[in-house]
């Protein structure tokens, strides 16, 4: 037999070579038959959506307006929500490449020379949208051209018998235009057809020198820095030549390829469990087994398999629709949710960029996928849907954890998203900001620090925005950050910060709450009680947790004009790892939650819970107040007068160290780990409603945690406190 030592030396090779053989052994994903879309990184473009025609993929860079990758097979997803791996994560061709273009604007105002330039002097280019109706996609973005009004390109790809076919139509331009239809190679048997109903628009083929580097983008990469590939080689560029026009023209172009016959799709292919677009599938909440709480109820809705519901963000609509988006990307939409019925179950579209978040606003969906803000439009009628970026306006590396969280809107009605930081690139914008979008469109920067705010919220009449991040490097345990202009909360940021400072700062903006890691491990979404229909706690914060699969409750109080407060637990035991909260129009509470590689001590893959306040107000303290002295603690009901005893509590203070390494533990007032530093209670004085309890404390410190344990502390019935152990971070003493 081994000795222990031996033995956790052994388990930990087996999981580091786990680890390092599971980019080889990981079995991609795909998506399934009917698919309208993919928004994915691509090796040539993180910025990637992906359009099948039939037994063709074709993949367009919305940076460049190109399709950068057509081939004929597969798409294979990677990644946590798709192959339960972390690593691969970009997406990849799979089959025979028929095609790639440059990276380069396809657009020219002159006559393209024999040697290829990469650069389109005088043209820039904005991706629009992407909208389906029926079973065609259609995508549109603008050229800018200098002294010009915008041009809007109209693009939609249809399957042909052996190929594929676009159409093309432009807005009015006073000037000529060059389009670059396809590189094909100098042997190449592919062939090019254009059609016009203006015998003025025409192609050009040039055989040509291609000279140039492209990226390609990959997982050390998406870290560090790209490699590029360098490109020296003879091709045939086709152009199509669009001369002045003062009326939107059409034209169409037409791929055809050698050996390349339409197949009709295969069995395995056509059947599909799946819940497809527009269908409705059906379920009903149900109460769920095991400890019931006397307080409050939570009863789950069974998820049918198919719908992959791993909830990463909710809204209600006005209609009383329930708007959800998953990490796969689907957004369905809920009818039914907050009544005693059917709940209906219906899967709006398809294809999203791990969405993070979404918000409904004015009849319309916005989610923040990895590489955008998107709004979406949809009509019920017509089932038709349309994906508009709102913004792009960040650096996206394509990793895996390179997650954009929000969107919310401020009090003067923009924008805001907190972007991860974690795993991130300094010269990849706004990795690890908190942003906001201007009048202009574009977003600025708010503050920087984060390393994966996975919730952010608005709290409070005044619209304050606050963001949860997760313990790891430079980040002592759980947080919840008040968001405000010019603060650096602790995590090394990209651009704009000073790239100097990427390697770490002495200082940082401490959090508002501190989760002690005994409590909350990986701190999600929050949601604030503004209902007194959920129980005696309205104006507080529930923030979820992950890992434990729980929710807490905050109290937060301004203390010398800056936000502190106290984290209570509160509910445990969900079905999956907490990741999203919402109140519905009923009052009650709804839970989404999900787990993939992140794992979760919970059981379930996925889950949306429903909790409601069943009447029976707890015996709990409802918030505590930082004094000159001391603290007040509140309660729910009157206490017996024995409570008022300093013996019934214990108070003791730690703080986090502030440092590169993963977390830490925690310091008492020498400094020495794993310990806190107990303090003298000199007097606790009952309020003459014997609702609150003033303790007086000797030697608080500022910038630490005060840990509080109650003990023999009952109401008028002898029942005891529902938690009796929590904690506030007192960054600052008030003065008065």
């Amino acid at each position: 037999m081994f000795s222990k030592p031996t033995q956790f030396l052994i388990a930990g090779l087996v999981v580091f070579t786990q680890a390092l053989g599971q980019a080889k052994t990981v079995e991609p994903a795909r998506d399934p038959s009917g698919q309208l879309y993919r928004h994915a990184p691509m090796p040539k473009a993180t910025r990637t959506v992906v359009l099948p025609l039939g037994q063709i993929q074709y993949a367009f860079d919305t940076e460049r307006l190109r399709p950068h990758t057509v081939w004929k097979g597969k798409l294979d997803l990677y990644g946590p929500q798709y192959a339960h791996a972390k690593r691969p994560f970009i997406a990849q061709p799979n089959g025979e490449i028929l095609f790639e273009n440059p990276p380069s604007l396809p657009w020219r105002l002159t006559e393209p020379e024999a040697e290829f330039n990469t650069q389109s002097p005088g043209v820039a280019g904005r991706f629009f949208s992407t909208s389906t109706e029926g079973k065609f996609v259609t995508l549109r973005y603008e050229l800018l051209l200098e002294n010009h009004p915008p041009v809007e390109v109209e693009l939609s790809l249809e399957a042909t018998e052996n190929g594929f076919s676009r159409t093309l139509t432009l807005s009015p331009c006073n000037r000529p235009l060059w389009f670059l239809a396809n590189r094909f190679a100098i042997d190449s048997k592919h062939r090019f057809q254009l059609q016009a109903p203006d015998d003025a628009v025409s192609s050009l083929k040039i055989r040509t020198q291609l000279n140039y580097s492209e990226l390609n983008i990959n997982e050390a990469g998406a870290e560090t820095t790209f490699d590029k590939i360098a490109i020296n080689t003879e091709a045939n560029l086709h152009w199509v030549h669009i001369p002045p026009h003062n009326a939107p023209i059409t034209f169409r172009v037409i791929n055809t390829f050698a050996g390349f016959a339409k197949q009709p799709a295969t069995a395995a292919e056509t059947k599909s469990e799946r819940l497809l677009l527009g269908q409705v599938g059906s379920t009903q909440f149900t109460p769920r087994a095991g400890r019931k709480s006397p307080h409050y109820s939570i009863e789950k809705l069974p998820l049918a398999k198919d719908w992959n519901l791993l909830v990463t963000g909710m809204d209600w609509l006005k209609d009383g629709r329930l708007a959800i988006c998953t990490w796969p990307g689907d957004v369905f939409l809920l009818s039914g949710v907050t009544d005693d019925e059917t709940v209906t179950v219906r899967r709006l579209l398809s294809g999203l960029n791990e969405p993070m978040g979404l918000l409904a606003r004015d009849g319309n969906l916005y989610v923040s996928q990895k590489p955008e803000l998107t709004e979406i439009r949809f009509d019920d009628e017509n089932e038709s849907v349309t994906l508009r970026r709102v913004s792009a306006d960040w650096g996206y590396s394509g990793h895996y954890n390179a997650f954009s969280y929000g969107p919310v809107v401020d009090r003067k009605d923009r924008f805001v998203l907190a972007n991860a930081g974690h795993s991130g690139r300094w010269d990849m914008k706004f990795m690890g900001w908190g942003i906001r979008q201007g009048k202009s469109g574009a977003m600025s920067g708010i503050s920087s620090g984060f390393r994966e705010p996975n919730g952010i919220g608005i709290f409070g009449p005044d619209r304050d925005i606050f963001v949860t991040d997760n313990q790891g490097h430079w980040t002592a345990v759980c947080e919840l950050n008040h968001l405000r202009p010019g603060q650096y909360y602790g995590r090394p940021s990209a651009t704009p910060d000073p790239k100097n400072l990427y390697r770490g700062r002495a200082n940082f903006t401490p959090p508002a709450v501190w989760f002690p890691y005994t409590l909350a491990k990986s701190v999600s979404g929050m949601a604030e009680i503004t209902d007194d229909r959920f129980g005696p706690f309205q104006g507080q914060l529930l923030v979820g947790d992950f890992q434990n699969a729980l929710v807490t409750r905050v109290f937060l109080e301004k203390v010398n004009g800056e936000y502190q407060g106290v984290v209570f637990p509160f509910l445990n035991g969900f079905r999956s790892g907490v990741n999203r909260l919402c109140f519905g129009p009923d009052g009650n509470l709804y839970v989404g939650g999900l787990q993939r590689t992140w794992a979760s001590i919970a059981p379930d893959p996925a889950s949306l819970e429903r909790v409601s306040f069943s009447g029976n107000t707890p015996f709990s303290i409802t918030k505590v107040e930082a004094k000159p002295d001391g603290f007040q603690l509140s309660f729910t009901k009157p206490v017996k007068p024995s409570a008022a005893n300093r013996d019934n509590f214990d108070v003791s203070q730690f703080r986090y160290a502030y440092h590169a390494g993963y977390g830490s533990p925690r310091h008492n007032f020498k400094g020495e780990k794993n310990s806190q530093s107990a303090l003298n209670i000199t007097s606790a004085t009952l309020s003459p409603d014997r609702k609150s309890i003033r303790l007086k404390i000797e030697g608080l410190k500022e910038g630490h945690v005060t840990e509080f344990r109650c003990y023999d502390i009952h109401d008028d019935d002898g029942k005891e406190l529902w938690h009796i152990l929590f904690h506030y971070t007192l960054n600052r003493i008030p003065r008065s």
